[in-house]
């Protein structure tokens, strides 16, 4: 998956919202509803503005297809904001500021903004992007259940390679979202977004990743520091050895010895302790409803016994215990 290839099927699944609009207090007033409060200027003597913009809601989180057409500048307005922005650049240039920090994007390198600073974007006439808006209490909550501490997430404005782990995770999550299976379901949802939430925590720096043992423990060496990564964005899915040294570019001897010198263990037995963390953080905040079944499973879990006897090992109490007492 990739985010041309979600643009497609956002395009096909959502609700257009703009078609080609040039007022721009019209787009300004769409946008403001659907994304956050913001003032657009369009640049003097260049072609006319031609807004369109596509929407899917999911719960909390949405994903939208938004260009201009024309050069523009995007800047705070007032309101208050409670969203954290994510943006996928599909073609075109432009330049984000989010407070002191400035980053250029492009369709090899997207960026976040958060609530917490003034920000102002400028495009050229060939943008193109998805945008996806995440709530804010959701990502300060997925982010209190992986570190155990309530406070602000403020992450780093470029983003990470690992990230376009979300393109497959998003890629799901707006194919099921309308469906009649979502329909009889609604927490498939739910747990989409949170899975979505916790990826991006987990893999885009921020200033709350280094209350994880992960950011604690931080390795010198690239390839080590890629390949947890990697791991950290495909925690719920079935890794081997191989695979992970394949999405580093080396062997699997080479990232063997290197992540042993450097941690202190292999590479899975350090992944089983970070799958570990997330279940025990999710049992610990879990939403009603929530299943020990599919905290293991979203953790890369699939055999029940062994999740519960490698936890009790872990924690000192079962994983049923341990949820049973938080509700």
């Amino acid at each position: 998956m990739s985010a041309p290839s979600l643009a497609r099927l956002a395009e096909r699944r959502g609700h257009t919202i703009l078609n080609d609009i040039g007022d721009a207090g019209r787009t300004v007033h769409a946008c403001t509803g659907t994304l956050r409060p913001h003032s657009l200027t369009v640049k003097t003597g260049s072609s006319s503005l031609a807004t369109r913009l596509v929407h899917v809601r999911l719960q909390d989180t949405s994903v939208n297809r938004l260009r201009y057409g024309t050069e523009v500048t995007v800047s705070s307005g007032d309101g208050a904001l409670d969203d954290y922005l994510l943006t996928l650049p599909l073609s075109g240039r432009g330049t984000f500021r989010y407070g002191n920090d400035v980053a250029a994007a492009s369709p090899d390198s997207g960026v976040i903004i958060g609530p917490h600073r003034e920000f102002d974007f400028g495009f050229d006439p060939d943008w193109d992007q998805l945008v996806i808006r995440l709530d804010r209490d959701r990502v300060e909550s997925a982010a209190a259940a992986l570190t155990g501490e309530v406070g602000p997430v403020d992450f780093d404005l470029a983003l990470a390679p690992g990230v376009g782990a979300l393109d497959g995770l998003l890629e799901s999550a707006v194919t099921l979202a309308g469906s009649d299976t979502a329909e009889h379901r609604p927490r498939l949802v739910w747990q989409f977004e949170q899975l979505i939430l916790e990826t991006l925590l987990m893999t885009q720096p921020n200033n709350r990743l280094c209350m994880t043992d992960a950011g604690r423990s931080r390795p010198n060496s690239p390839r080590v520091r890629q390949a947890m990564e990697f791991m950290l964005g495909q925690l719920s899915e079935p890794l081997t050895v191989t695979t992970v040294a394949e999405a580093c570019d080396t062997s699997v001897r080479t990232l063997q010895q290197t992540f042993r010198r450097e941690t202190g263990s292999s590479p899975l037995q350090w992944l089983r302790e970070q799958r570990l963390e997330r279940a025990h953080a999710l049992l610990t905040t879990a939403a009603p409803g929530l299943s020990v079944t599919d905290i293991a499973y979203r953790c890369g879990f699939f055999h029940l016994g062994e999740f519960g006897a490698a936890f009790r090992r872990r924690y000192g109490t079962t994983p049923s215990k341990l949820l049973t007492t938080r509700h």
